[in-house]
């Protein structure tokens, strides 16, 4: 019965019994007895109009940890044990406190946890809480994690944490508990949790930023794969005209992937060169709403990229929405007017019929929110 509270977080007691198959009866004496234990909290709800009794897990007294690494930065949030239910803004007000910092291109794992180390006691000081408080860590990496061996594996943009196992390694300088994963699934289960993809049981959220990544939910749960590294869509060959024979060389080693065409690294090098001058994504949108035609056109161009991919996978996995974060998000109906209509022109007909491609909810902070979500999640579980 804790597994089916679990699974569906704040169940009604009709809820449970319709999953478990356990009489009402029983459900209700259970519930009674896990109450007065502490195991379970009992509160009423209203839910289609009417007044019903609902249950959750107990949460532990404590903080979670999230942390986000990203090929030039790291984010560290703080979440109270207790962070459950939808969140109203933008996710700021589901972290007690949140610090970042910049990290050099190609760090290795010691620098980026050196920095989280620093970066997660100056979070813990200002949430007013302690390191023995703290009972996970869920870490995010902008790389495939084999779920087999706990190790980084290639390809990844963090080529200075290739081989390490990170879970292990980041558990003795934290002190708590570690759990790790790739980053774009770690934005999936925080828009399955708080966000966009909320209550949707097939969807997709896409990271587009210096990698390109996704991360699935099949039948309402997170979709890993066998090694756990499912949803490369990065390492999809979606394009080979206007380049070298096979498209431009991708560092997975294939020529014409979807990274080496919607990629910020991508967007920004093609304006560069017209503009003399340095770029970065935010800067390519303000002038691309200003009106700038080629930047208006490298946008669209990615989008119709994003959008060719993404036909393929709606064919075979028909989602009913895909959620679209990463830094070029921003760009919003710039970069998703034209991905929408890729996307049904390479979809198998009927395919792609209703699909809603949207823009994350949570903004900035969807990976650190993924992130602990991932903790909660061990927390959860260690719970039963």
């Amino acid at each position: 019965m804790l597994d089916a509270v679990l699974a569906a977080g704040e169940p009604t007691q009709a809820g449970i019994a319709a999953a478990t198959g356990l009489a009402p009866a029983t459900v209700s004496n259970i519930v009674r007895d896990l109450c007065r234990e502490g195991r379970l909290t009992a509160s009423t709800a209203v839910r289609g109009g009417r007044r019903v009794r609902a249950v959750r897990l107990t949460p532990l007294p404590g903080v979670v940890a999230g942390v986000d690494f990203g090929h030039r930065h790291v984010r560290v949030g703080i979440a109270g044990a207790a962070a459950t239910g939808p969140v109203e803004d933008d996710g700021a007000t589901r972290l007690l406190a949140e610090r970042g910092a910049d990290l050099a291109e190609g760090h290795d794992a010691a620098v980026g946890l050196d920095a989280a180390v620093a970066l997660l006691d100056e979070a813990l000081a200002a949430a007013g809480t302690a390191r023995a408080e703290l009972l996970a860590v869920g870490i995010g990496l902008p790389a495939p994690v084999d779920a087999r061996t706990g190790a980084v594996g290639e390809p990844g943009i963090l080529p200075g944490w290739v081989g390490i196992r990170p879970a292990t390694v980041a558990a003795e300088r934290f002190d708590a508990p570690v759990v790790v994963d790739n980053d774009a699934l770690l934005g999936t289960l925080a828009e399955q949790a708080w966000g966009a993809l909320r209550g949707i049981e097939d969807g997709l959220y896409l990271k587009l930023s210096d990698g390109v990544g996704a991360g699935l939910v099949l039948g309402g749960r997170p979709y890993r794969g066998r090694s756990g590294t499912a949803g490369e869509l990065g390492h999809v060959v979606v394009d080979d005209s206007g380049g070298p024979p096979g498209g431009a060389v991708c560092r997975c080693g294939n020529r014409g992937c979807l990274e080496t065409w919607a990629s910020t690294a991508t967007v920004v090098g093609l304006l560069e060169p017209l503009l003399g001058a340095p770029l970065t994504v935010d800067e390519v949108v303000a002038r691309a709403r200003g009106g700038h035609a080629p930047s208006r056109r490298v946008l669209a161009d990615t989008g119709e990229h994003v959008g060719r991919a993404l036909g393929g996978l709606c064919s075979i996995l028909t989602p009913a929405r895909i959620v679209v974060g990463g830094e070029l998000a921003q760009a919003e109906e710039l970069l998703l007017d034209p991905l929408r209509g890729a996307l049904e022109r390479w979809a198998l007909p009927g395919a792609a019929d209703g699909v809603e491609v949207t823009t994350a909810r949570l903004g900035r902070h969807a990976h650190v929110l993924g992130a602990v979500a991932l903790a909660l999640d061990h927390v959860l579980a260690t719970q039963l």
